[in-house]
C-alpha cells in the first residue's frame, strides 16, 4: 500500500469545471487534503477537511465527494471529515470492473485504517453509499462508532422505479446539461426551483466519470445481512419526497427499529433523494443530532 497527496486532481480537468456555477465545488475541492491510497486490489482518492473525530461519508452511484458538498464545510469545524471516490467513480481508478462491494468495501477499509489510524469512525453512506458502508461495517465493526444510512436503498421494503434519460449518445453541451438536469428532477431533487446550475454541473460531473453500474448489487438486497451481522449502531434521514422511497416510510422505519431500537429515523420535510443538497441546512441539523445520538449511546 502507498499514498501520494496532491491538493488537486492531476488529471486534464473537463469543460464543466471551469463553469462559474462549478466554482464554489472547486474551491472546496482545492482546500481539501487530497491522498490516493492504493492497495493490491486498486485505489481511491480520498479527500479531508477539518480536524477532529473521523467522520466518513460514502457517496451514492454515479457520485463523487461532491455529493456532499453542502456539508464538508459545516462538519469541518468539529469533525475530521474524510469523503473517498468510491472505486470506479469519480478521481478514484476503474479496478473493480463488476463492481463488486466486497472488494470496494477492502479498499475502502484500507484507506481509512490508514488515514484515521485506530481512532473509531463514524459512518454515514448515501443511497448506494449506504450498501457499500454495510458492508464496510462486516470489516470494521468494532471500529464503527456509529453509520447514518442516508437516503438507503438495497434492502427490504418497497421502492419506485425511476426511468432515467440517457444522455451518452448527445454530443450538444445544452442538451446533454438538459438530460442531467431531467434525471436530476426523476431521481435527486423534488421541487424543480432547487435545481440550480451548481447541482446540474455536479450531476454532469459525476455521471460522466462513473465507470459502474450499482443497480445488480442494490437488487440484490445485501443491507438486512450486512447489519444483522454487524451490529453496529444505526441512524437514518430520508427526504420525505424521496422519489425512490416515498411513500413506504412506515416499513423503512420498521426496517430500522428491527435492526437497531434506538435508532433515530428523521424524515425531512420536502425534499428528494439528495436531501442532503436540496435541504442542505435541515440536512445538516438532522446528521448532528443522529452524531450526537451515537455519542450519548457510547457515554451509557
Amino acid at each position: 500500500m502507498h499514498e501520494t497527496t496532491a491538493r488537486s486532481p492531476h488529471r486534464a480537468r473537463p469543460e464543466w469545471s471551469s463553469h462559474a456555477a462549478f466554482s464554489p465545488v472547486a474551491e472546496i475541492d482545492l482546500a481539501a487534503r487530497r491522498t490516493e491510497i492504493a492497495t493490491d486490489e486498486g485505489f481511491a482518492v480520498w479527500r479531508e477537511w477539518g480536524s477532529g473525530p473521523a467522520l466518513v461519508m460514502l457517496h451514492g452511484g454515479s457520485g463523487s465527494w461532491s455529493h456532499f458538498f453542502r456539508q464538508v464545510e459545516f462538519f469541518a469545524q468539529n469533525y475530521r471529515v474524510i469523503v473517498p471516490d468510491l472505486p470506479g467513480f469519480g478521481d478514484s481508478a476503474a479496478c473493480n470492473p463488476d463492481a463488486d462491494p466486497h472488494r470496494m468495501a477492502r479498499i475502502l477499509a484500507a484507506g481509512i485504517e490508514q488515514l484515521a489510524e485506530t481512532a473509531p469512525v463514524h459512518l454515514v453512506g448515501f443511497s448506494y453509499g449506504g450498501i457499500i458502508g454495510s458492508f464496510l461495517s462486516l470489516l470494521m465493526a468494532p471500529r464503527i462508532g456509529g453509520f447514518v444510512i442516508v437516503g438507503g436503498v438495497g434492502f427490504e421494503a418497497r421502492r419506485q422505479d425511476v426511468a432515467l434519460s440517457s444522455w451518452r449518445h448527445i454530443s450538444g453541451t445544452e442538451q446533454r446539461r438538459a438530460k442531467h438536469r431531467k434525471n436530476l428532477r426523476a431521481i435527486m431533487i423534488a421541487n424543480p426551483a432547487r435545481i440550480d446550475e451548481t447541482a446540474i454541473l455536479i450531476q454532469q460531473s459525476n455521471a460522466e466519470r462513473s465507470r459502474h453500474d450499482t443497480r445488480p448489487t442494490a437488487r440484490s438486497k445485501p443491507m438486512t445481512a450486512n447489519l444483522d451481522a454487524s451490529r453496529v449502531p444505526l441512524a437514518a434521514i430520508w427526504g420525505e419526497h424521496d422519489q425512490l422511497a416515498a411513500p413506504y416510510f412506515d416499513e423503512r422505519r420498521e426496517w430500522l427499529a428491527a435492526r437497531d431500537p434506538e435508532a433515530p429515523f428523521k424524515l425531512i420535510a420536502d425534499a428528494g433523494h439528495w436531501v442532503q443538497y436540496e435541504a442542505a441546512e435541515a440536512f445538516n441539523t438532522a446528521l448532528t443530532d443522529c452524531l450526537r445520538s451515537f455519542s450519548k449511546r457510547a457515554d451509557k
